[in-house]
């Protein structure tokens, strides 16, 4: 029967080698091949271990490496898996959230991350972030450059065929939305 192995060049392991036999332990212990194999003896006496310049203190414990960092306080909401017991000991606050998009990321955070739920509306968070940022800049007297900004000069220039594409995807989906929210207007009339 013919071994297979995803990762070889030529994805069939070679047969064993015949008339090998297996070393007993005892001379497995009498075999030195530390000239033979890089890296061989990591785990030997410090004065013969090839990382040793490279230890810092090979007898002491991350304990003593690593001191305890403090912990450092949170002064904006922070969000955190229901995976960890705690925040980690350094964190970003650059971005914190807000508006609605920080109450959507407030509420996906309540799903573990295994959850399709946390990671839809993580996203959702994203594209209301997005239209979030768009009225902030009108309300500040910035236009933006939609064309360039979003990439759309540079697609039409190199790519028009998935351009064109996108766009009608997209004036479906909002094309689908106007019918529907219509019907649901016209449901309520009724």
């Amino acid at each position: 029967m013919e071994q297979r192995l995803g990762t070889s060049s030529e994805d069939v392991l070679a047969w064993p080698v015949s008339g090998g036999r297996a070393l007993t332990t005892a001379q497995r212990r009498d075999v030195d091949l530390s000239h033979r194999i890089p890296g061989w003896g990591s785990d030997l006496d410090p004065a013969r271990r090839p990382g040793v310049p490279r230890d810092k203190a090979p007898e002491i414990g991350r304990e003593t490496l690593y001191p305890p960092i403090e912990q450092q306080v949170p002064e904006v909401p922070i969000h955190k898996s229901t995976e960890h017991a705690r925040l980690t000991p350094v964190f970003g606050t650059a971005c914190p959230p807000s508006g609605l998009s920080g109450r959507l990321r407030d509420f996906a955070y309540r799903f573990s991350e295994g959850r399709l739920t946390h990671w839809m509306m993580l996203m959702l968070a994203d594209r209301v972030d997005v239209v979030e940022g768009l009225a902030d800049d009108l309300a500040r007297g910035y236009v933006p450059d939609f064309v360039r900004e979003t990439g759309i000069a540079t697609e039409w220039r190199y790519n028009r065929a998935g351009l064109a594409r996108k766009a009608l995807v997209a004036g479906l989906a909002v094309g689908l939305l106007a019918v529907y929210a219509r019907g649901q207007r016209e449901s309520r009339r009724s």
